[in-house]
């Protein structure tokens, strides 16, 4: 567990400034060493419901997780592991609704995400088998447990591991800092930007336009296929877009999360892609990565097929 706990005083108000998971929050009359408190009581609260899950004590440990859940702490450890005990007691639908808030909590977090999408393709291939009348043939994912409450979030996975969670300072009662512009800058702006440079990116892919297409990606981009160096993955997708005709890729439904200090974001979206010999829709993921105030992608996948 990591936290930051700062108390500053105005007149005869005292506000506590807490710093967890990434997450900056402001709770006045309380004193530090209170929501400390509270915190490490919610701790071993979840270590307990950890070892009921381990026990298979299901509705011991659901009582725990969703007691911790309507805290509203910015955790995604208690859902995520509450989406496992439910897929464990045959509860589907749920056990993604619980995946989905805890990516939505922290959206960087690396083990809710690996969860959601081996879930999705659990239910992808599930329906699959129920269209074509076939018997079952993939068994229930065994989803990952987390064990601690907040390890630092990691944007990327692979090689390229960045920590985000950063500490925060807080200006003293005396000091007079005017907003950075970054900080005046709303998601909202970052999320249209974002957006502009990704319709541009989808544009470059459809006319097969290499230059413009790579842009779009960082130096440090790492392909999905691990058994390729960038240099590879490049060349590969220059070669299919050279002969790229009568091709349209549109996206959608575009969501953005970005991580606490503004330098990362996690983005997803449907994909839909359209040629005259081969179509189909996804739901993409990628990771991205502000440099210069220019997004570029750190890394993508597509996390379900429709």
């Amino acid at each position: 567990m990591a936290y930051k706990i700062f108390q500053q005083s105005s007149g005869s108000v005292f506000f506590v400034f807490i710093y967890l998971s990434g997450l900056l929050f402001v709770a006045p009359a309380m004193a530090a060493d209170d929501e400390a408190q509270l915190i490490n009581n919610d701790i071993k609260l979840f270590e307990k419901a950890v070892q009921l899950s381990l026990q298979q004590k299901w509705p011991q440990a659901e009582l725990i997780y969703r007691d911790l859940i309507s805290r509203d702490r910015p955790w995604p450890e208690p859902g995520n592991n509450l989406a496992v005990l439910l897929l464990k007691t045959d509860r589907l639908d749920e056990a993604k609704q619980m995946l989905e808030k805890a990516v939505s909590s922290s959206p960087g977090y690396r083990i809710a995400q690996k969860n959601r999408s081996q879930l999705y393709n659990y239910l992808a291939t599930q329906a699959y088998d129920k269209a074509l009348g076939a018997e079952k043939r993939v068994a229930i994912p065994e989803l990952e447990l987390i064990r601690t409450i907040y390890q630092p979030v990691k944007i990327i996975e692979k090689k390229v591991e960045v920590i985000v969670a950063k500490p925060v300072r807080v200006a003293a009662a005396t000091e007079k800092t005017p907003p950075s512009e970054s900080e005046q800058n709303s998601q909202k702006d970052v999320s249209n930007q974002i957006k502009q440079q990704l319709l541009a990116w989808s544009n470059a892919w459809s006319k097969g336009d290499f230059k413009r297409y790579i842009t779009s990606y960082s130096a440090e981009f790492i392909p999905s296929d691990n058994q390729k160096t960038y240099a590879q993955w490049k060349n590969i997708r220059k070669a299919r877009l050279k002969f790229i005709k009568g091709v349209n890729v549109n996206i959608e439904q575009l969501r953005v999360f970005i991580e606490p200090e503004g330098e990362f974001a996690l983005v997803e979206f449907l994909q839909t892609y359209q040629s005259a010999t081969y179509n189909d829709q996804v739901l993409k993921q990628l990771y991205m990565k502000n440099q210069q105030d220019n997004w570029t992608i750190l890394s993508e996948r597509t996390i379900k097929t429709y």
